[in-house]
């Protein structure tokens, strides 16, 4: 495992003791031992190109033209030792040091957005940065309180930039255990070591089928286990483990990476696969979705907001929190009514 960046005072420089950031040499001299701001463009340069998948995506988030990019990436290479990635006519891909060192700098520009976070605190003012994810399609929950939590912080005197990403559970952890998110809302599948869980909401999900398969029609009664077994069966990617217990692998005619996935193959009408009751709603209002009436193929899944169980929380991570765990309004005030028009 690869040991976390953590700063250390040494004069009047903030010293990383990281062994990517601290032991690099090139001709028995260390190049990189104290983390100046040249590094941090650089490496922040370098963050840029990673998840913009290469030079030519990262340069309308850079606002630079790819030359100056590979000169940047150049100079971070000779700085630290060796080589991040492969870069060529095969596009880009990072090698394993290169991953490496980006895990490595992601928590570390973490640190630094937590760190101008608790100055600004001290100021009393709320300020830093706040990285937030959550899985898809969550937002037509009813008990979903990340709208309401968000517009709540934003009422209030901050300077915070706020980060939303969607993203798979196992994604979402790696991230909030690594670093790289304060929080996340992600179903509960079991205890994460390093993570705390905060009970958020429950989503109930069944079966469904679209408007054309023959288990559409309501009067034909309940499908027996035997009939949804020889259906084409939609299994989920994140979830394939749950669903090859209920569906036995000969019935697997499709996998999908989340949930929009999903729908939009059952409502080709060739398929059954699950959904959440409310994620299915509005189509199955407008006649286009039904849910299978079936015995055992329904379930309650229960979601979690996760944090660090060790991290001190930022200012405006403790906040955010606080605004998340306050009930919501009374339906009156939830929404302004509208207004008759004159």
């Amino acid at each position: 495992m690869i040991e976390a960046a953590r700063f250390e005072k040494n004069g009047n420089c903030l010293e990383l003791t990281s062994p990517f950031f601290k032991l690099y040499r090139t001709g028995g001299r260390s190049l990189v031992k104290r983390v100046r701001d040249v590094d941090l463009r650089l490496l922040r340069v370098f963050v840029a190109v990673v998840e913009a998948g290469g030079y030519a995506g990262a340069q309308a988030t850079l606002n630079v033209g790819s030359s100056t990019i590979s000169l940047h990436m150049s100079d971070l290479e000779k700085r630290l030792g060796f080589r991040l990635c492969e870069r060529g006519r095969n596009g880009f891909r990072l090698n394993e040091r290169g991953r490496a060192v980006y895990d490595e700098t992601k928590r570390l520009l973490a640190m630094l957005d937590d760190f101008s976070g608790s100055m600004a605190a001290l100021r009393k003012r709320i300020a830093g940065k706040l990285v937030l994810g959550t899985v898809d399609c969550l937002v037509s929950h009813p008990d979903f309180p990340l709208v309401r939590a968000l517009r709540r912080f934003n009422e209030l005197d901050h300077d915070v930039h706020v980060e939303l990403v969607i993203a798979s559970r196992a994604e979402l952890e790696r991230a909030v255990t690594g670093g790289q998110m304060h929080a996340a809302i992600v179903p509960y599948v079991r205890k994460v070591s390093g993570l705390d869980f905060l009970p958020i909401l429950e989503e109930h999900h069944q079966l469904y089928c679209g408007a054309s398969h023959p288990f559409f029609d309501p009067s034909r009664g309940e499908p027996t286990t035997a009939e949804i077994a020889r259906a084409a069966f939609v299994v989920r990617s994140y979830h394939e483990q749950f669903d090859s217990a209920r569906v036995p692998a000969e019935a697997h005619r499709a996998t999908v990476h989340d949930m929009e996935g999903m729908l939009i193959l059952l409502l080709t009408g060739s398929y059954v696969g699950f959904l959440p009751d409310h994620y299915a709603r509005p189509w199955v209002e407008r006649g286009q979705l039904r849910p299978v009436e079936a015995r055992d193929f329904s379930y309650v899944s229960r979601h979690m907001l996760i944090t660090a169980a060790s991290a001190r929380p930022s200012t405006a991570l403790s906040t955010f929190l606080s605004l998340l765990e306050e009930p919501a309004a009374p339906p009156d005030e939830a929404a302004p009514q509208p207004v008759a028009a004159h």
